[in-house]
């Protein structure tokens, strides 16, 4: 495209300075460290709780592993290095929140080889032939429940950091955040039992199609798998959404409150002296009109 020369008498706008020969622009200052952990101390107690939910699911899969091969063997020692990389997955994505990339890999490391550690034994016997009393059920049980309660926690310290890395930045004087890390922290035990009931109950739901159905099927390994557990639960959670419905409809009141049938309110003032309503196939009565006169339109 031409450039258009500038009109005659026109004064031309001053060049920009040019920079010096190696001038380079400052840098933008660097962002100021905030240790959230330290204005806030209950983002140090979730951190703790998920190391002690750790260790714990780790300590239960060693056990299992040793438990289950009768001693310190080939595949026992597979399952403890694993669940000792997990451990250090774990607790390097609970300690180092500054660095959301490595914050990330470090979690889906620990998840990663803590569930090959627990895997790291032989196959399991039928749950048809296994007692819900047993060391086996019960260590796995229990691994189940605090390896989710190390996931939540994890991921609590991670969402916490962050919503306290802008409080502190836009300086948020009435954003009472201990509040909610302490409902956090009650709220995270009242999950754990939660999570226990809802365990349980699936177990027993699958335990009972395996006990009740015949042998053919309630032994099949389709009923011992996934399958049967994805059965279980579903029935389980189809019964807990009912009964949520229904509490919450009773709450609503929607049972109680009956809408009555509306009626036209019968009229409360003084009646006209002389006037008539008229009733169609009737005689005409006095209504101060003609009797030849047509009769009043009905409303």
């Amino acid at each position: 495209m031409p450039v258009r020369a500038p009109p005659a008498g026109a004064v031309p706008a001053p060049a920009a300075p040019a920079a010096p020969a190696g001038f380079e622009p400052p840098a933008p200052p660097p962002r100021p460290q905030i240790n959230v952990a330290e204005r806030y101390g209950e983002i140090a107690t979730i951190r703790i709780l998920a190391m002690i939910f750790m260790f714990i699911a780790a300590s239960l899969s060693i056990l299992h592993s040793i438990l289950s091969v009768g001693g310190v063997q080939a595949l026992s020692i597979v399952g403890i290095v694993l669940t000792v990389l997990g451990i250090v997955c774990g607790f390097l994505a609970i300690i180092n929140q500054k660095n959301r990339k490595m914050n990330n890999l470090t979690t889906i490391g620990a998840v990663a080889f803590l569930i090959a550690g627990a895997a790291a034994r032989p196959p399991l016997l039928a749950l048809g032939t296994l007692s819900l009393g047993s060391a086996d059920f019960i260590l796995a049980l229990m691994f189940a429940i605090f390896f989710l309660l190390f996931l939540e926690y994890t991921h609590g310290v991670r969402r916490f950091w962050e919503i306290g890395e802008m409080a502190i930045e836009k300086n948020l004087r009435e954003f009472d955040f201990g509040h909610v890390l302490r409902q956090y922290i009650v709220m995270g035990f009242v999950w754990l039992g939660v999570i226990i009931g809802i365990t349980m109950a699936v177990v027993a739901i699958q335990y009972g199609f395996v006990s009740l159905l015949p042998d053919q099927l309630g032994r099949s390994a389709e009923m011992n798998s996934v399958y049967g557990l994805a059965i279980a639960e579903g029935l389980m959670f189809a019964i807990v959404a009912v009964v949520v419905i229904i509490i919450m409809s009773v709450l609503r009141g929607d049972f109680t409150s009956m809408k009555a049938p509306v009626r036209a309110a019968a009229p409360t003032g003084p009646a006209m002296p002389g006037a008539q309503v008229y009733v169609p196939g009737r005689s005409p009565q006095q209504t101060g009109l003609s009797s030849t006169a047509p009769p009043p339109r009905a409303q």
